[in-house]
């Protein structure tokens, strides 16, 4: 039998009650539990503080900044109030014609400049780095690079092809992976800042978002290694993890469209196996997953954590936006494995797949004796009886044991 959660729990509990008991006993039990209470409880309140206590930024004066991602969202907020703290903005979109890049070029002041640059191509990338280390003055230098652009796949691993894998990890993960390298010998001269915009899937995987958590994973794994292999530059490195917010990458029709267009590349097989029933489901449990997404008015907590991971006095190493959901996030990490899993597997589809509501309707085949003869052998469909290694099919004792051991079996 396999360990469940309540497996989890019971253990737990019985931990728990074991120790309170032998901590009666002994001071030194008391001690540590309390020891170990108190090293949670200091973490939680220092972090608690440094939510609470009043951000101050750097001066701005000649520092430049280059995100990524400025078309819509988070890129496009951190980029117009970075303008207005007075920094040089560099605001890289994937088309600088775009309605997202001529909207911000209008809305913003002087220091704004769009740059056209796809993160997934290397030219793109160094025609960028040109283009800002041509424009910056003498007295200016980089300060940060802001990798926010990235993209989302909502999608049982079955159905998404490898192509979107490929999509995504490509902008997700290489994509900030190529821009800081191509960046690093500006910002090694101005010993600057680099943000990499990652997600709490980064550290949890949620099913139905592998592909995504797949590439956030390994941008928190290369902020890690990063910010460890250059602080002999003097270069910081800072990770941001938002959970879901209302934004375009969260938008329901082209998450569903896409949905549909991984459904129809699928093979006969896997479609059979799932069944429409499942695949309806599935849509309406993605639905709730993003009508739970924090409101537009809640974004500003994000911005203004990417603002101070920036700009920041005393930057953080890692910023998860709001407190809740940094509570939401100890628990997680704190949880044993299998409760974590079922605590997922809760939200899923609850319609099982269509080959396994098949498998349910058909009935255990019965070993019932297959022979027609029922004067010898007893009535039709008596169960099969193993004796021996030799089937029995009457109630005859097999050959009997010999009375003595002197007793001969068999006489020839």
């Amino acid at each position: 039998m396999g360990m469940t959660w309540y497996h989890m729990v019971g253990t737990w509990v019985f931990m728990w009650v074991a120790l309170v008991v032998v901590s009666q006993r002994s001071w030194a039990v008391s001690w540590l539990a309390l020891g170990l209470m108190a090293a949670h409880i200091a973490d939680w309140a220092i972090k608690a503080a440094r939510n609470a206590m009043k951000r101050s930024c750097i001066d701005s004066t000649n520092k430049a900044v280059f995100i990524t991602g400025c078309d819509t969202g988070f890129g496009r907020l951190l980029a117009t109030r970075l303008d207005k703290m007075g920094f040089k903005v560099y605001a890289g979109c994937l088309r600088a014609d775009g309605e997202g890049a001529l909207s911000l070029q209008q809305e913003s002041m002087s220091g704004l400049k769009v740059i056209s640059v796809d993160v997934t191509k290397d030219d793109e990338v160094r025609a960028a780095y040109k283009t800002i280390e041509q424009d910056l003055g003498e007295d200016q230098y980089l300060w940060g690079v802001v990798n926010n652009a990235g993209i989302a796949a909502f999608t049982e691993i079955e159905w998404c092809p490898i192509s979107e894998f490929r999509r995504v990890y490509e902008v997700n993960s290489l994509g900030p992976i190529r821009v800081t390298k191509t960046f690093l010998p500006l910002l090694r001269k101005s010993k600057g800042r680099v943000v990499l915009v990652a997600s709490l899937a980064g550290r949890y995987t949620f099913p139905g978002f592998t592909a995504y958590s797949m590439s956030k994973h390994a941008t928190v794994s290369f902020a890690d290694g990063l910010r460890l292999e250059m602080q002999k530059w003097g270069i910081s490195v800072h990770t941001v993890e938002p959970t879901l917010y209302r934004t375009p990458i969260s938008q329901e029709g082209p998450i569903h469209n896409a949905l549909d267009r991984f459904w129809q590349e699928c093979s006969e097989d896997v479609k059979k196996s799932y069944g429409d029933e499942y695949i309806k489901d599935f849509k309406m449990t993605i639905s709730n997953h993003l009508n739970r997404a924090k409101p537009s008015e809640k974004i500003k907590e994000v911005i203004d954590d990417m603002v101070d991971a920036v700009a920041g006095d005393d930057p953080k190493t890692r910023y998860v936006p709001s407190i809740v959901t940094q509570i939401r996030a100890k628990l997680l990490s704190s949880m044993p494995e299998n409760l974590r899993d079922h605590f997922f597997l809760s939200s899923q589809p609850q319609t099982p797949p269509a080959y396994i509501t098949e498998r349910r309707k058909k009935k255990k085949p019965n070993l019932m004796d297959p022979r027609t003869n029922t004067d010898i052998f007893g009535p039709r469909g008596a169960r099969l009886v193993r004796g021996f290694s030799m089937p029995n099919w009457g109630k005859n004792e097999m050959t009997p044991s010999p009375k003595t051991e002197t007793e001969i079996k068999f006489k020839f």
